[in-house]
């Protein structure tokens, strides 16, 4: 007896089962309407340069479904997330004023972007047919601005004997635009790259370079934090010129005589330079305004010289004088 009672007890059981069973497919499988979210995402607009006061993150659609389709939508790590350019054609624009002085407000309708999200939920089986909301928001307070001039005093580049930096380090962008409130932007001095040595060059290279971002800790942001810095390398070679002294500064009545008159200048000219170096692009003179009592020799100054030589000596740096009238 017991054992018949047990058997038709896991019997009712079974049956009871498979038919919870069948009634969750056949409900499962029908079309209903159900609430999903769904995740905003916003763009278009920068982020160092405007602070967001306001943004629609979600969204919560009203779509018809299967049941399964919207358990499968709401067990996905990763759900659909709509993306919006809020400088699109149909995002509607204005400012207001606000505790943060004027305001840049924009907004879409959702059904603008109704095409978008057929799209993104058919994939997942489910159709829109209503939302909890008419229209996404963005609203945000637009950060003042102070550019400031790379500095790159920090950087130290050294070059392989023989090789040597051919014109100026260029750097790109050469002005970087700082974001923030007044008081922060007023104490900030420079923008300066971090401190790296650049060691025995032989070449031409561009290097990128990390800016100096202690000024973040203000909630100040920057239109980048990367520079490209470009370095001009040519290949030296050693030239020496014998150059007559000039006098400058003296009167048609009165003449100095130089002991010695011409000097031996020794420069470093890049490779490519060489042809158009010609002594004639070089002058040295003495000042007549130094002769006084007491000097006995002038100073020798190189007045003129092209600016991709690099100078290593004049002999002599003094010569003696006789004076003549």
């Amino acid at each position: 007896m017991k054992s018949g009672r047990r058997h038709s007890t896991l019997s009712f059981v079974v049956i009871l089962a498979l038919t919870v069973l069948v009634w969750f497919a056949v409900a499962m499988s029908e079309v209903r309407e159900y609430p999903v979210r769904v995740k905003v995402e916003m763009t278009g607009f920068d982020r160092n340069q405007y602070a967001v006061v306001q943004s629609d993150s979600m969204v919560t659609l009203q779509v018809e479904a299967t049941g399964f389709s919207a358990l499968l939508y709401g067990l996905k790590e990763k759900p659909v997330t709509l993306k919006i350019n809020m400088r699109g054609e149909n995002v509607r624009t204005w400012y207001r004023e606000g505790e943060a002085g004027k305001l840049l407000c924009r907004s879409v309708s959702v059904d603008d972007l109704g095409d978008r999200l057929a799209n993104d939920l058919s994939g997942n089986g489910m159709r829109q047919i209503g939302s909890a909301k008419d229209s996404l928001r963005l609203v945000l307070a637009e950060r003042k601005s102070k550019v400031f001039r790379v500095d790159i005093s920090d950087v130290n580049v050294s070059f392989a004997e023989g090789y040597g930096l051919y014109g100026e380090p260029l750097v790109s962008p050469a002005e970087v635009t700082l974001y923030g409130d007044e008081e922060s932007l007023s104490k900030i001095e420079r923008v300066r790259v971090m401190p790296v040595n650049i060691k025995g060059l032989t070449k031409s290279g561009a290097y990128m370079l990390s800016l100096d971002t202690a000024w973040r800790n203000n909630d100040v942001y920057a239109s980048t934090d990367k520079v490209t810095l470009r370095v001009s390398v040519e290949q030296y070679v050693e030239r020496e010129y014998t150059l007559p002294i000039e006098v400058s500064e003296s009167d048609s009545l009165t003449r100095l005589n130089l002991y010695p008159d011409k000097v031996q200048l020794r420069v470093w000219v890049p490779r490519r330079d060489i042809a158009s170096v010609t002594a004639d692009r070089f002058s040295v003179a003495v000042d007549y305004r130094d002769v006084t009592s007491r000097a006995r020799k002038l100073k020798v100054r190189l007045n003129r010289f092209p600016q991709t030589v690099r100078v290593h000596s004049l002999t002599p740096e003094e010569v003696k004088y006789v004076v003549i009238k």
